[in-house]
């Protein structure tokens, strides 16, 4: 009797112990956690600029991962683009060097500096970022994977072989990829990451998504939560417009110097999105950037574009005119002045070299011109 009545109480502990077991795994598949940071810029040998804090690249990138190691319980590190200021060995050498002392897994999207300024082609870096970065297991610069039941995340590669714009475009092939991708996961969240926001947090012609339309077009089709994590603009941006939920997180390296924390617990009725903002805690270097960055206030945002809480409910979904009348709303931002926009990027390497080009051709005329007034001068009479 007595071993009949264990048998029951041994049972029964178990069935208590699975269901326990099966709902804590359940929760954790139901929560993403996890940082976005954009616009690291790393550089290993330029002094700092009126826009950008490259000579302390290093040391904001290093004490943004001392505040990350201190948070608890994160699934990944996600980098949206522009990781070093130009695409050179060392500039990679140094930006994996900082990130080897970051206790949680990292992977990231390309931005333009990483490609179209440099010594380095587009599939030479992806091959050193693969050797450095051991998650790195895709073989192109787009790519999707699903780190928990609930999420799909889908990386999206906007850089051109341009060297001459800060314009992004996306490949006829990834807008099939991002439609096919959404298609198929609609039971899940869905978070894209690339380097051009689709829908700009100011306009720019300099460094817009070309066809943002197209790629909103895409967006708009479904019905599931959708998050678009973007950087590029060195601002700080968000937008809920129907399921969609568009965030634009600014540099490291330029005025506020921030980075986001977010957490999306995905219910059965409902999605709920954290956004927390973090800060570099050199106060000093961010003091002296926005004394020398025009329009400070608009690179910061408003409070609810820094931290924000908030709930989506799925069960009524906004319409797709809705939505598209909202993002085009959305699009018909004021300008920045000519100023500020040149502020946003350093010269092109091709202005440069032209730039150079056409002074030493001033310079030689010029002292062809003086050569030729002297001789004149010097001329004896009757010649």
């Amino acid at each position: 009797m007595k071993n009949k009545i264990l048998k029951y109480i041994i049972v029964f502990c178990l069935i208590i112990a699975g269901t326990i077991s099966a709902y804590a795994f359940s929760f954790r598949n139901m929560t993403l956690d996890f940082i976005h940071m954009s616009d690291t810029h790393i550089s290993t040998d330029r002094s700092d600029t009126s826009y950008k804090a490259l000579g302390s690249s290093s040391l904001l990138l290093k004490d943004a991962i001392e505040q990350i190691n201190e948070i608890k319980g994160l699934d990944f590190v996600l980098f949206t683009g522009d990781m070093v200021d130009s695409a050179t060995r060392e500039n990679y050498g140094e930006y994996y060097r900082l990130l080897s002392h970051l206790k949680y897994p990292s992977l990231n999207a390309f931005g333009n500096h990483d490609f179209n300024y440099g010594t380095m082609s587009k599939y030479e870096v992806l091959d050193l970022v693969k050797t450095y970065n051991p998650n790195y297991t895709f073989s192109d610069t787009y790519y999707a994977f699903t780190p928990k039941t609930d999420f799909r995340i889908i990386i999206l590669d906007g850089v051109t072989s341009d060297e001459s714009t800060a314009n992004g475009k996306l490949t006829e092939e990834q807008l099939k990829f991002l439609d096919n991708e959404l298609s198929q996961n609609q039971d899940k969240i869905a978070v894209i990451a690339l380097h051009f926001p689709p829908v700009e947090p100011f306009a720019s012609d300099e460094h817009k998504l070309l066809n943002a339309d197209s790629m909103n077009e895409i967006l708009v089709k479904y019905k599931n939560p959708i998050i678009v994590l973007s950087g590029h603009y060195h601002t700080t941006k968000i937008r809920q417009i129907g399921n969609i939920v568009y965030v634009s997180t600014p540099s490291l390296v330029t005025y506020p110097m921030a980075f986001r924390h977010i957490k999306i617990v995905n219910f059965k009725d409902r999605v709920q999105y954290k956004f927390d903002f973090i800060t570099t805690g050199l106060d000093e270097i961010k003091e002296k950037n926005r004394q020398s960055v025009i329009s400070y206030s608009t690179l910061a945002g408003t409070e609810k574009d820094r931290t924000l809480e908030f709930t989506y409910y799925k069960k009524h979904p906004k319409s797709v005119s809705y939505k598209k009348r909202k993002i085009k709303s959305a699009s018909k931002v004021q300008k920045m002045s000519k100023r500020e926009l040149k502020k946003l990027e350093n010269p092109k390497p091709k202005e440069v070299k032209k730039q150079k080009v056409q002074k030493e051709k001033k310079v030689k005329a010029k002292k062809s011109w003086n050569i030729f007034k002297r001789n004149k001068t010097a001329a004896p009479e009757g010649t």
